[in-house]
């Protein structure tokens, strides 16, 4: 709402002057009317400061005739008889401008309180947004520690993966180097038994070939050591291969979880036969 514009008491005066001059009822609406700006209120103030500065003081007394006297006495009767007339006008003005300042008053009022209850409920709506403001931020600083969460759950799942992926291409090389073990103790197990034939049938030779057949032994020894050590690798290594495997299947099934998708991967293990020794 617009303030009003200020006013003075020397524009106040001016304009009771001209009323007055113009022979017009002087009253406080009259001069707010003729000034077009002010309130009520603060005419009134004004105005009651000019009439009060229109007051003479009185002079000092002077001895006049009785006859003078008594002429003077019925014309002040007859002038204070006018001026309660006017007095009486005068306290009508004031009366209607009071009363004219009680309904701007209460007109005042029921602005403010009508600017009050609009001031609550911006105030409540204000309260009301701020709360989901702050539920709102705080939802998404728990959305972003999930997702940081969750991406360092994938990062994690990925390594692993990566690690159980290398696991796996080095099992080939591994089952290779067994294979080779494995044929070589085959291959000394016939030159074994190869040797025991050729033991029994030159008998007459076996002095000669004790030598050869201790180092044959010897070696064979060595080879079945060797190939029980090869053995017990890889049973180590199919055991590190069938958990790389399911850890690898765990895995995937995470990373799929942590992307908020029902994925599945099939993986299909084929065993390999197991050689018979």
């Amino acid at each position: 709402m617009a303030r009003e514009a200020n006013i003075t008491q020397d524009q106040v005066s001016r304009a009771a002057e001209a009323i007055r001059d113009a022979g017009a009822q002087l009253t406080v609406r009259a001069i707010r009317e003729r000034l077009g700006a002010g309130s009520m209120a603060t005419v009134l103030k004004f105005f009651q400061a000019w009439r009060d500065a229109q007051v003479k003081e009185p002079e000092a007394p002077v001895s006049l005739p009785p006859t003078l006297q008594r002429g003077l006495l019925e014309f002040v009767s007859s002038e204070v008889d006018s001026a309660k007339g006017q007095l009486r006008a005068e306290l009508e003005i004031v009366n209607q401008a009071n009363a004219d300042l009680i309904i701007e008053s209460d007109r005042q009022a029921l602005v403010i309180e009508n600017l009050t209850g609009t001031l609550e409920t911006v105030y409540g709506e204000k309260a009301e947004i701020t709360g989901r403001l702050e539920q709102v931020l705080a939802e998404r600083y728990a959305a972003l520690e999930e997702s940081t969460t969750e991406r360092q759950t994938a990062e994690s799942a990925r390594t692993e993966l990566a690690k159980a992926l290398l696991r796996l291409e080095m099992m080939p090389r591994l089952e290779k180097e067994i294979d080779n073990l494995r044929r070589q103790v085959e291959a000394e197990s016939s030159a074994r038994v190869t040797a025991e034939q050729a033991a029994a049938v030159a008998v007459a030779k076996l002095e000669a070939s004790i030598d050869a057949r201790a180092v044959a032994a010897k070696t064979i020894d060595e080879a079945k050591a060797e190939y029980q050590v090869r053995g017990a690798e890889l049973l180590v290594v199919r055991s590190e291969l069938h958990e790389a495997r399911a850890t690898i299947d765990e895995l995937r099934t995470k990373l799929a979880r942590s992307r908020g998708t029902r994925a599945t991967l099939p993986v299909k293990h084929e065993e390999r036969p197991r050689r018979k020794t």
